[in-house]
């Protein structure tokens, strides 16, 4: 915001932009933005008000942007009563193509398979019917009448304020015709709005400006998603009642209308709404996500946020002569470390806003190492040998393992009459699981009495080991869930290389969930539910839609429910889990339309991809714990193992794992930081006996697909 008074709706709207900076808005902060949606006068602004009339309204699609402006031109060209005017791109088929074509690198397999550059008349009427934002924002039809307003889409002349961006208004143009018949626009005269310097060229009024055509190769995107290359002449500019987010940045706007219904995220939000000059001027169209503005930033944000506060701290200090000698570096990790050396790991700058605010409750953590990088010209060939050398050299095999000797194989290319290699690459090498051998210790994670960790310690176990069973393929499938899990992955990853400790890696995503939420991931000597954490860590994005298959005429008929990866069950009745899981994935009571022949249908849900890791939260649930679920899928069922069980009993958590040779042993992190119990079969634990036991009774439950 660029102000030269502030009323009191102004100050609030300065208030609800720094919190949405952080995702932190307040109640206060989303009933004024609410009260600035349009509405029914007088309590809300109306977008049918002059002076919202003809205002370029900021959204997120291009694609939205695209139909805004076309039926803006209409519109503007009724309420005047001009006729618009229709100028039509020349287009050939591109034949050869760069390399690089602006931002955009060129692919080889994108390169025009066109010998000739002749467009036929069918194919140039499909090219001019495409929106623009399909052919990299280079109009293939621009409809125009005298005073519309038009945004440049090209820095043709920055002297002369002819720069991408800078809005203007339609004062005439020359034109032709092209070689197709159509009409074609030579020269734009535009009347630019708001310069940031006068501009007069001789024979035209002031800050009237010519643009002329260019010529440009471009990908276009037609109807079936498939790209062709283009070399396109037209006048690069666009219809503006309408721009993106992204377009909007650096701008400041008397009157702002936007749209945040499709905004990704809170920066996105915070890019629109401080575009305004003043809360009066602004209106927001429709109702808006308010998750996407509260709630915190993620911890990775927090960080960023918080060590450019410290820098631009050191910066102020460095100019005011008042930074000490020895806080220097090249790096912003070494000056921030020698800055929190000087002033102490737990000091806040004035000014940080308090959703950044740090404490020795949630602490500014970095990266001791102080020493500066050496900068060297690196030899290509002789990183990728070290590199490999330093891969190998990480490698740890599992235990109970027997390593395999692999002879050397030259990566040059070989003639074909030259002797074939025997390497059999049909199979992918699989890891084993841990030994039965009962001395054998696993390893579990070790409590934190400083900073209660049972909840994360009983739960982090059973996923690690769920992992360890096959890494390369729970990697690809954890990380499909929330960013927590992701982190916790990568963790896993390093442990296994044996780079850092499992308890790092919990810290670490105990930090992320922290910052999430302090309330229920606190730090101290106060507990966390497990509960809460099972469902932060797997999420609800990821549950899968579920259907039922139509017994007349096949069809797939969509459930109003998904088959969700984390439950907590209410049943009615002593039940094991998996005759309840099969009774909540029922349509039998209430059975559906089919969508094709209109035929009651029900039976068992189906998805297309059954999930790999279900949990369950039965504390004092009058559950029966099941050795194996299946859930149905498109062809065949999936099943799935008990992998994990959390247990709870005077205010603490442990966790029993089952690994794939079917053995369950015990692990409390109080105790030791390695999983010593010998263990027993799985198949002789009655249900009683899984369900309540010495060590606590059963209150998260883990299956996990056997990968």
């Amino acid at each position: 915001m660029r102000q030269n008074v502030q009323s009191e709706q102004d100050a609030r709207l300065r208030t609800a932009l720094e919190n949405m900076r952080y995702k932190n808005c307040t109640e206060d902060d989303i009933s004024f933005l609410m009260s600035r949606v349009a509405g029914e006068p007088p309590d809300r602004p109306s977008l049918q008000e002059g002076k919202f009339r003809n205002v370029s309204i900021i959204t997120a699609w291009n694609s939205q942007k695209d139909r805004i402006n076309e039926l803006g031109a209409h519109r503007f060209a009724s309420d005047n009563g001009r006729e618009l005017v229709e100028f039509f791109s020349e287009d050939k088929w591109a034949t050869t193509i760069d390399r690089q074509m602006g931002k955009q690198t060129v692919k080889k397999g994108d390169l025009a398979s066109h010998k000739s550059e002749t467009i036929s008349q069918s194919d140039q009427e499909m090219l001019w019917s495409l929106s623009p934002h399909t052919s990299d924002h280079i109009a293939a039809r621009l409809e125009l009448c005298v005073g519309m307003p038009v945004m440049i889409r090209n820095n043709d002349a920055t002297e002369l304020c002819i720069t991408k961006g800078q809005e203007g208004k339609v004062v005439g143009w020359q034109s032709s015709i092209g070689s197709k018949g159509q009409r074609v626009l030579d020269t734009l005269f535009v009347l630019l709005v708001n310069p940031p310097s006068a501009v007069q060229i001789e024979g035209l009024p002031p800050n009237v400006v010519p643009i002329s055509k260019s010529v440009n190769t471009i990908p276009v995107r037609l109807h079936d998603d498939s790209v062709r290359h283009v070399q396109r002449e037209q006048v690069n500019v666009l219809v503006n009642y309408a721009m993106t987010d992204y377009a909007a940045q650096g701008k400041t706007r008397l009157y702002n209308v936007v749209d945040l219904q499709h905004c990704a995220s809170h920066q996105s939000y915070y890019t629109c709404l401080s575009r305004s000059a003043s809360a009066d001027g602004t209106v927001i169209m429709q109702p808006f996500d308010i998750r996407k503005i509260t709630g915190g930033a993620s911890g990775w944000l927090r960080q960023e946020y918080r060590m450019l506060e410290i820098l631009d701290e050191i910066t102020l200090l460095k100019y005011e002569d008042k930074l000490p000698g020895f806080i220097d570096g090249h790096r912003r990790n070494t000056l921030v470390s020698l800055y929190q050396q000087w002033k102490g790991v737990n000091h806040v700058p004035q000014h940080v806003h308090a959703a950044i605010a740090w404490s020795g409750a949630d602490p500014l953590r970095i990266d001791d190492s102080l020493a500066d990088t050496n900068w060297e010209i690196v030899d290509r060939k002789k990183f990728k040998e070290e590199k490999r050398a330093a891969d190998l050299a990480k490698f740890v095999p599992i235990v109970g393992t027997v390593p395999v000797e692999v002879k050397e194989i030259s990566l040059k290319k070989r003639k074909a009459e030259n002797e074939p290699i025997n390497l059999d690459t049909s199979k992918r090498t699989r890891l084993t699981s841990p030994s039965n051998d009962l001395n054998i210790k696993l390893l579990g994670l070790k409590w934190d009495s400083v900073n209660y960790s049972c909840a994360y310690d009983s739960l982090f176990t059973i996923l690690f080991h769920i992992w360890l069973e096959n890494p390369h393929r729970w990697n690809k499938h954890m990380k499909n869930f929330t960013h927590f899990l992701t982190q916790l992955v990568k963790g896993f990853q390093r442990v296994h290389q044996e780079s850092i400790k499992l308890e790092l890696t919990r810290d670490n995503v105990r930090s992320l969930l922290h910052a999430h939420s302090n309330i229920r991931f606190p730090h101290g000597p106060v507990g966390a539910s497990v509960s809460d954490l099972a469902h932060t860590m797997l999420g609800t994005e990821r549950d899968l839609p579920a259907w039922v298959r139509c017994h007349v005429c096949g069809a797939k008929v969509p459930v109003s429910g998904k088959i969700a990866h984390v439950y907590t069950p209410v049943p009615a009745k002593q039940i094991s889990v998996s005759d309840w899981l099969q009774e909540r994935w029922q349509t039998s009571n209430s059975r559906l339309p089919c969508t094709t022949c209109n035929i009651l249908i029900g039976g068992q849900w189906q998805c297309d991809t059954p999930p790999k890791l279900i949990i369950l939260d039965v504390y004092n649930q009058p559950l029966i714990l099941s050795h194996t679920i299946s859930v149905k899928g498109n062809k065949t069922s999936s099943k799935l193992l008990l992998k994990g069980i959390v247990y709870y009993k005077n205010a603490h958590f442990t966790s029993a794992v089952i690994q794939a040779d079917g053995i369950l042993r015990y692990h409390d992190g109080m105790k030791d930081q390695m999983i010593t119990d010998e263990g027993v079969a799985l198949s002789s634990c009655s249900n009683t006996d899984l369900s309540v036991s010495e060590v606590g009774r059963a209150c998260l439950v883990i299956y996990g697909k056997l990968l």
